[in-house]
């Protein structure tokens, strides 16, 4: 079982030895979702956007934003509204992992200088290598951008260590959802 695979082509990593079955971790998301005022969902990229947005689609009035990225030289990142209005929002970005975090910050950045009221983040795997998810945390020079942001347990080494007491981070535990997708699969 593999959730939210990163690009597509990896499925075939495992040659002819196994077939992988494809799930994803939204489920937790929508969730969460129910709990809150967000009222938009948005996506850093059009890959996470075609991987992702119709997955959303049983929920009524929820605006869908798409952003798009364009890197420059070194780890410097543009990124732009492709669609939607971000302007009295309660939005949630929406990706597969997260590593040092940057596309997330500036599309954050970007719907905060549109307008959004607020900026949650959901991704499914939390790399954040060399302890870069300090810089989301409390004092962090990234706290500011996130209202919460929401990971789940696949990465259990880094998801160990995230402060979720007094922090913006919480940790979705997935084992119901694997539970649920194995009685399900046939």
């Amino acid at each position: 079982m593999v959730y939210d695979l990163h690009t597509l082509q990896n499925r075939f990593y495992l040659h002819g030895n196994s077939v992988a079955s494809l799930h994803t971790a939204i489920p937790l998301l929508k969730d969460k979702i129910k709990e809150t005022d967000i009222n938009a969902v948005a996506f850093p990229d059009d890959g996470a956007a075609k991987r992702f947005a119709a997955l959303f689609d049983d929920i009524d009035d929820l605006e869908v934003i798409v952003c798009g990225k364009k890197r420059g030289e070194g780890d410097e990142r543009r990124i732009t509204i492709q669609d939607g209005i971000p302007d009295g929002k309660h939005i949630v970005i929406v990706d597969d992992l997260v590593q040092t975090g940057g596309t997330l910050f500036e599309t954050g950045k970007v719907l905060e200088e549109a307008g959004a009221a607020s900026v949650n983040a959901f991704v499914t795997h939390a790399v954040f290598p060399n302890d870069s998810w300090k810089r989301f945390n409390v004092g962090g020079d990234r706290s500011s951008c996130f209202t919460k942001f929401w990971v789940t347990n696949s990465v259990p080494t880094v998801t160990n260590q995230l402060p979720v007491q007094d922090g913006i981070f919480e940790v979705l535990d997935l084992m119901d959802l694997i539970i649920e997708d194995l009685d399900d699969y046939n």
